[in-house]
């Protein structure tokens, strides 16, 4: 059940694509998944119920809606770069279930649905570098939410920009792919700007190098729940992460749960 609509897009994350599920092996997808059906357990509050839909921002190559299509919801994910997409559809297109993909920008989503759990993962919404971008897509969040629904969004915090990514160099080797990556800290703009240069076995021992340049902004809880509740959510709670405990200072990464009455 292919639905890409590719629209006028950059091609970020092409090269990106080939690397990115081996690079994320170690993430506990399993355990997101549990977190995020707790937490929509918890905030949820629909008259009847809704049935099992998720709509997946910035969705990536789509190893969390297929977890979540084996527990038995119609998943629809949203990324902007096909590249990623494509990537999805192989993944998703070997399962039972229902599900759609679309390329498009969350600063300009647009779906003719609206959804009783919204789920956007893994810091994407920190690649958004304008407060007036990040407002703008949590008021597109609240416009495609079911009344009683919620979304659910982590965030990497000013903590671990200043205290574990720093200005500080990492590298990882796996079987078919490599990374060398470099924060490079602008403190009084909130911005960190990461130079990685990636490498992809493409035959035998034949590597090739591409370099990508990421940037990321951190912001403040208060400005998060801020922003969120301009966009008309009555509720906002904050937790750290995997925790039923509220967010802390000395927090790498925290969760959001949007409600929308």
């Amino acid at each position: 059940m292919r639905s890409v609509d590719n629209g006028d897009l950059s091609q970020a994350y092409r090269d990106f694509a080939l690397v990115y599920d081996e690079m994320m092996q170690e993430l506990d997808y399993p355990a997101w998944v549990e977190y995020v059906l707790f937490l929509y357990q918890k905030h949820r509050s629909f008259s009847e119920a809704p049935g099992r839909v998720l709509l997946d921002l910035a969705c990536g190559t789509g190893s969390f809606m297929a977890l979540m299509m084996e527990k038995g919801w119609r998943v629809t994910g949203v990324d902007q770069a096909p590249s990623m997409l494509a990537i999805a559809e192989d993944k998703l297109g070997n399962m039972k279930g229902e599900y759609q993909l679309f390329a498009q920008d969350l600063r300009a989503l647009a779906l003719n649905e609206q959804f009783p759990l919204i789920t956007c993962l893994c810091d994407s919404l920190n690649y958004l570098l304008l407060v007036d971008d990040l407002q703008q897509v949590f008021i597109h969040i609240y416009q495609h939410l079911l009344p009683g629904g919620i979304c659910i969004a982590d965030f990497n915090t000013a903590y671990k920009y200043r205290e574990v990514l720093a200005n500080n160099t990492f590298c990882a080797v796996y079987e078919n792919s490599a990374y060398i990556w470099a924060n490079y800290l602008e403190p009084a703009a909130h911005l960190c700007r990461m130079e990685i240069d990636f490498f992809h076995r493409e035959k035998g021992e034949l590597f090739r190098h591409f370099q990508e340049i990421h940037w990321q902004r951190w912001y403040e809880p208060t400005e998060i729940e801020d922003l969120a509740r301009k966009a008309g959510f009555a509720q906002v709670h904050c937790y750290s992460a995997f925790t039923r405990q509220p967010c802390r200072p000395e927090d790498e990464r925290i969760f959001f749960v949007f409600s929308r009455e």
